[in-house]
């Protein structure tokens, strides 16, 4: 072959690398998920410190919704895609269809996270090699706000941390970290049951995974209008099978 092919051959390469990557991150995790419901005991050491529990639901393409118990009626959060909205109990609060909504910065890094979202069209993934004993990076580009992810990858091609923007106003604003530990089997998936957040270097919480299910399907948008609308998991589901 002539040499002059060979930038070509190397850009057709990198260009092709990425999709084999991240297919195989996938399949490592035990396959594709529509979503993610997880129910949490956390340890927040930023802002209000102390022992929450709380409730999320990831789902596709970057819907999601945040439950906080509290001592009285639980704080909802959720975000259909459009618009974000809040809710005490089953009490509309607020409504936000800005692009500068915080929770879009939620729900983006939950999608990131569980990797699915990154086979769409408008999201650019590089991997880039690193010192590291796995060796491998994925960097994420969102095209329509030029949003920017790292996922590494160990060794066995899981998710072991993902740093990206995060909106925790009026707490914190900046890059947040999240490290993934202790996989266990749900639904055939490898899922985390613990994991760790800092935001620029500052400890922000340490989360543990009680109970979670996988979803088949992405529910519509409509289901996160509200909180009676959202997904529930079939029965109690907890990630307790060794992951091995």
């Amino acid at each position: 072959m002539s040499r002059a092919w060979w930038p070509v051959v190397l850009s057709l390469v990198v260009a092709c690398a990425p999709r084999p990557v991240l297919e195989r991150a996938i399949a490592a995790r035990g396959g594709p998920m529509a979503g993610l419901i997880r129910r949490s005991d956390v340890r927040v050491t930023m802002g209000e410190q102390g022992a929450w529990q709380w409730r999320t639901v990831a789902a596709l393409p970057e819907r999601y919704a945040w439950s906080i118990v509290t001592n009285d009626l639980p704080n909802h959060y959720l975000f259909d895609g459009s618009v974000v909205r809040g809710f005490v109990g089953s009490r509309a609060v607020s409504a936000d269809a800005s692009p500068e909504a915080a929770l879009r910065t939620h729900a983006r890094f939950a999608a990131v996270a569980n990797l699915d979202v990154l086979r769409l069209p408008g999201i650019l993934v590089r991997v880039t090699a690193t010192s590291e004993p796995s060796g491998t990076r994925l960097d994420v580009v969102f095209t329509d706000r030029d949003d920017r992810y790292e996922v590494w990858l160990d060794a066995d091609d899981l998710v072991r941390r993902v740093a990206g923007p995060i909106d925790l106003s009026p707490l914190a604003r900046g890059r947040l970290l999240a490290t993934y530990d202790d996989f266990a089997r749900v639904a055939g998936r490898r899922i985390a049951r613990q994991i760790r957040y800092q935001v620029d270097g500052n400890v922000l919480a340490d989360e543990h995974v009680t109970s979670a299910c996988v979803l088949v399907e992405s529910p519509p948008a409509t289901a996160f209008a509200s909180p009676a609308g959202l997904p529930e998991c079939p029965e109690a589901r907890s990630p307790i099978q060794d992951s091995h």
